[in-house]
């Protein structure tokens, strides 16, 4: 059985790959996110900017990103989660597969189940109008 481990701890090894792939703009994390490690990694490593609140003072990379936070851009954030929560109570919150490999497969075959479930809701109201033709 794998040991439980906070995913801020992870998030640099498994969506680095994701990160240089899609190359975003901005980087939306809260503040369990905001460690000199990851924003040193972000900023070195992609084109993107970080954007998490401003908890920390020190450190070369807070201190240096510090004035280029957006809040408007900040609460797309408040999206981000809100799927996250959809998506747990749609598929479960429960990761079930034992080794960290199988894990991402299933993360992203939850990510593409509530694309698809999405994408057939939005069909469907499209389709089904009150209109007269």
């Amino acid at each position: 059985m794998l040991k439980k481990v906070h995913d801020s701890i992870q998030c640099l090894q498994y969506q680095l790959r994701s990160i240089k792939e899609y190359k975003p703009k901005y980087i939306l994390a809260d503040k369990a996110y905001d460690t000199e490690k990851i924003k040193k990694t972000i900023i070195e490593e992609t084109t993107a900017i970080p954007q998490t609140k401003k908890h920390q003072k020190t450190g070369k990379y807070r201190t240096k990103y510090r004035a280029i936070f957006w809040q408007k851009i900040y609460n797309y954030r408040n999206q981000v989660e809100c799927v996250n929560s959809v998506e747990k109570r749609l598929f479960g919150g429960i990761n079930t597969s034992r080794n960290r490999k199988l894990q991402i497969k299933e993360i992203k075959l939850k990510n593409t189940f509530y694309n698809i479930d999405k994408t057939i809701k939005n069909f469907k109201k499209d389709r089904i109008s009150t209109k007269p033709i």
